[in-house]
């Protein structure tokens, strides 16, 4: 089994920790554009125009600013500084060692600085999406030669909970694919959530990583992931759990969420 997760706009800086050590980040196939990405973030912080060009608000002009000394800025392990709706719910911090151990063995996270990592490996807090354009082309454009080095990682069960920006990578069709989705019922009207869907998306790698025995097909997570009906949600609870069939290779787990009438306002 492999999880995928995006990295999240919500990070905690860490105050104190080892300084960025590129070679000891997991994929080493993937050193030479992280040093070449760093360099150049760094030297785009300094510019009067690099929240334009970083495409982020005046609020974090702080952060920014920070990036100026990247590779002197300490370092944790990636699960504590990505600290979005999805790392809340799946709450790596609530892990056991052993089961650190295991996320850090099947999860793979997605970055637009550093490519892929484990949650384990050791980074600053930065601002660097993969849409923007750095060196004259797009992030994601120049992580795409390297993306194939992953098929190696990847066999069995892929727990795809990516968003678009980070889906760069497409997984070998030998795979069981599972992307995660999430589907709102109110009343009478069914939809598909995105935003929200994040919460779901960690509840189902929490389920996963922590199961007895690490689920090792699509039939397997759906089974794995009923345990989810009946959990209160901020807007209502969750009353279901459907896999969809396969399209391309993928399929669909939703977790079904039906508003509560009392909050729907």
């Amino acid at each position: 089994m492999l999880i995928l997760l995006p990295p999240s706009e919500g990070k905690t800086a860490p105050t104190s920790g080892p300084t960025l050590d590129l070679s000891a980040l997991s994929v080493p196939e993937f050193t030479a554009l992280r040093t070449e990405l760093v360099a150049e973030l760094e030297e785009v912080s300094r510019r009067p125009d690099a929240l334009d060009i970083l495409g982020v608000g005046p609020s974090i002009a702080d952060e920014v600013a920070t990036q100026i000394t990247l590779r002197e800025q300490p370092c944790a392990p990636a699960w504590q500084v990505y600290t979005g709706v999805l790392y809340q719910a799946l709450d790596m911090g609530s892990f056991s060692a052993a089961q650190l151990t295991r996320a850090g063995e099947h999860t793979l996270i997605f970055s637009g600085l550093f490519g892929a990592t484990s949650p384990l490996d050791p980074i600053p807090s930065y601002r660097l999406g993969m849409n923007v354009e750095l060196g004259g082309a797009k992030i994601s454009a120049r992580w795409a030669p390297l993306w194939p080095v992953l098929n190696s990682r990847a066999s069995g069960l892929v727990i795809d909970a990516r968003s678009g920006a980070y889906a760069g990578w497409k997984v070998p069709a030998s795979c069981d694919v599972v992307k995660i989705t999430a589907t709102r019922i109110t009343g009478a009207t069914s939809r598909t959530i995105s935003h929200a869907a994040k919460y779901f998306r960690g509840r189902v790698a929490r389920l996963a990583l922590l199961a007895d025995t690490l689920p090792r097909e699509a039939e397997e997570l759906a089974e794995l992931c009923q345990q989810l009906v009946g959990e209160e949600t901020a807007a209502g609870a969750i009353t279901g759990v459907e896999l969809g069939p396969a399209r391309r290779g993928v399929r669909e787990l939703a977790v079904v969420e039906t508003v509560d009438a009392g909050r729907a306002h």
